[in-house]
């Protein structure tokens, strides 16, 4: 046989969430995401929901949602929280109101950096009709500047803005820097003009703002919400994989991913045997998937046996094994070839 697949319990990623989730929530704080891959599905263990996620994404801003907070500095500026339906569809998008000071208008938060690391920042703006600009960067590293009516970049000081639409008016804006020191403001200033100016305020006029995010790495990643600390988790999560039903789970509640596949994407795979053996806490059960997290096949084994599997001349699985689930298995083997024919 071309290829022997083995697992044992030393080469699963196993991590606890971070924080409750309900049942239809579309992302997964976690305790750590190290080597969790967005090509295989994971298990909430405590509930035995399976969950499949095309991103993982960190933030390193806090109360990301929440710009009452004090973590946030009011530059000659107010905020008017839960004024209009946020891209997530909930009302907790704020408005950002200029002072009537003749001076620079903003909202700032601070956060700890590592010289010579990339963040990339993110926040979501939209309009609120009185042609305001937004100014969105670090101050180690200058501002770009976004028209929030017309969805256009004005000014791309770092090289590396984007403007995202979200619908309904709103805009993800983004942009990156490298640090230079061991702290940085995140700022977002209302502007009049194409420049960072001083301008004399009119005490009503701003826009609408939700969603800050800082993080690690070349592009902003999906939004991740934070309350009173920084996360990492699973983002755009799809729940109740598998057949199994979406649930709540809780703070510290284990989560589980097998991260082992066989092969590449669209590769065909021929199974032509396997070994699976219970871990004597009751019957077990292995779950074949293909890349998407859709059940292929089932093994049930009953609790402390040793199940072995001669298939013969092979099942073809057009597009690579995976593992979705392994309740009560101690270890498996995949006897496999690659590249079947259809």
């Amino acid at each position: 046989m071309g290829t022997q697949a083995t697992r044992s319990n030393l080469l699963s990623v196993d991590t606890t969430l971070d924080g409750d989730i309900t049942a239809t929530q579309n992302y997964i704080p976690v305790a750590s995401t190290a080597n969790f891959s967005t090509s295989v599905v994971a298990e909430i263990e405590t509930t035995n929901e399976v969950v499949s996620f095309s991103d993982i994404s960190s933030n390193l801003l806090r109360y990301s949602q929440d710009f009452t907070n004090a973590v946030y500095s009011k530059f000659r500026s107010s905020i008017t929280a839960n004024t209009t339906t946020a891209p997530d569809g909930t009302t907790t998008a704020s408005k950002l109101v200029e002072d009537t000071a003749n001076n620079t208008h903003l909202i700032r938060q601070s956060f700890t950096t590592v010289v010579g690391t990339t963040y990339p920042l993110s926040c979501f703006v939209k309009s609120a009709g009185n042609s305001r600009k937004a100014g969105f960067g670090a101050t180690q590293a200058g501002a770009d500047i976004f028209d929030i009516d017309n969805g256009t970049i004005i000014t791309n000081t770092s090289g590396n803005a984007t403007m995202v639409s979200f619908g309904d008016g709103w805009y993800r804006i983004s942009t990156t820097f490298t640090a230079t020191a061991t702290t940085t403001n995140v700022d977002l200033r209302i502007l009049v003009n194409n420049t960072t100016s001083a301008y004399q305020g009119d005490g009503t006029s701003g826009y609408f703002i939700w969603g800050f995010q800082a993080e690690v790495g070349t592009s902003a990643s999906t939004y991740l919400p934070t309350t009173s600390a920084s996360l990492v988790g699973l983002t755009n999560v799809t729940r109740g994989v598998n057949g199994t039903t979406a649930t709540v789970a809780d703070d510290g509640d284990s989560i589980q991913q097998l991260p082992y596949a066989l092969t590449t994407l669209n590769l065909p795979v021929r199974l032509k045997g396997l070994s699976v053996s219970s871990d004597g806490t009751g019957a077990g059960r292995l779950t074949l998937c293909n890349n998407n997290g859709n059940t292929l096949c089932d093994v049930d084994i009953p609790n402390n046996k040793i199940f072995d599997l001669d298939l013969g001349g092979g099942i073809v699985f057009p597009n690579g094994i995976f593992i979705s689930n392994s309740d009560n298995i101690t270890a498996y083997t995949l006897y496999t070839d690659f590249g079947g024919t259809l």
